[in-house]
């Protein structure tokens, strides 16, 4: 998830604003490192920086990491986003997907 974020941000907002972004998050003590697993932090933090329009951002970083895990994204933009993040945590975990840019430590 933190590398889905990092690409969205970067890819809607450039490389200026991610990196202020990425300084906000750190002053309100989320680091980098955390964003996947303080993303409700990390929502409120964006919803109260951007307003209503954080929820595209969530959307996206949500549709990127479905993607990396080569599933459709068949979840409305209104739905709950952290439900679909729940749901895809359970289906990793359960079928032990692993996503395209996979490598394994073991040749």
């Amino acid at each position: 998830m933190n590398q889905s974020f990092t690409t969205v941000i970067e890819d809607i907002l450039g490389r200026t604003v991610k990196e202020e972004t990425f300084q906000l998050l750190e002053s309100r003590e989320i680091k980098t490192s955390q964003v996947s697993s303080r993303f409700d932090d990390v929502i409120e933090v964006l919803t109260r920086v951007f307003g209503t329009s954080a929820q595209v951002l969530v959307y996206k970083t949500v549709t990127e990491l479905y993607k990396e895990y080569s599933l459709r994204t068949d979840f409305d933009f209104g739905g709950s986003l952290i439900d679909q993040v729940a749901l895809l945590r359970e289906k990793v975990v359960g079928d032990l997907l692993k996503p395209k840019n996979y490598t394994s430590i073991y040749p």
